[in-house]
């Protein structure tokens, strides 16, 4: 470890906050494991996203939009959606 990630430890013991470097390592790790869980999960709801979009595309459910006044309109409509689930 580097020295500033000693001296993190070493306070974190100190404050009283864990017991030992074990305790805190312990946490950095569960959490690290926690955010590649979520970053995980992110990613696929993303992808599922994606498929679904092609799928719309493939089916020819989608609207052409042109324009910065049909893109507004649209970014609106989907906002109010979003809010309204």
């Amino acid at each position: 470890m580097t020295d500033n990630l000693m001296k993190f430890v070493d306070l974190q013991v100190q404050t009283g906050r864990h017991q030992d470097a074990s305790q805190v390592v312990e946490e950095a790790l569960r959490r690290y494991a926690d955010d590649i869980a979520t970053e995980a999960a992110q990613i696929r709801a993303v992808r599922d996203h994606i498929e679904d979009g092609r799928r719309a595309i493939a089916d020819g459910n989608f609207r052409l939009v042109a324009g910065e006044v049909e893109s507004a309109a649209l970014l609106a409509r989907l906002t109010r959606r979003r809010h309204a689930e």
